[in-house]
């Protein structure tokens, strides 16, 4: 496992995502990230901070319906506020965050769409490597 912080942006600087101050852990293996975010990050020492950029071929999958997922709005707790547009993290009961962008919302369900943002665009990454781990044995 490693935990990097990291900033994603476009090649006219907009930031895609900002995980800087929220760094995620992940396998480091092929799937979980982008091939040559993966790559870039074995070739990391703890500390060290390196800019990756990736081709537009190779960033993120196409956009699939598997994606887009709908939640029961009695799911939702009654304190957030949505708005159609807003991006918001999701959370998987291993407690690994996502974000997805909200679609669809009414009275009876809110409708996310998980598909990444930077789909088809080339992308720029600046990373830290913060952490490696092993895997905990099974």
């Amino acid at each position: 496992m490693v935990k990097v912080a990291y900033r994603g942006y476009f090649d006219d600087g907009a930031t895609f995502i900002d995980q800087t101050r929220q760094p995620i852990e992940f396998p480091c293996a092929d799937g979980w990230m982008p091939p040559a975010f993966v790559d870039a990050v074995r070739d990391m020492a703890v500390g060290e901070t390196k800019r990756v950029r990736v081709g537009a071929d190779e960033a993120y999958e196409k956009r699939t319906e598997e994606r887009v997922i709908e939640v029961e709005r009695a799911k939702i707790p009654a304190n957030i506020k949505l708005a159609v547009g807003d991006v918001m993290s999701l959370e998987r009961p291993d407690g690994q965050t996502y974000p997805a962008r909200l679609v669809e919302l009414d009275e009876e369900r809110a409708v996310f769409d998980l598909n990444h943002d930077a789909i088809a665009k080339a992308l720029n990454f600046e990373i830290t490597l913060l952490d490696v781990r092993d895997l905990p044995k099974r």
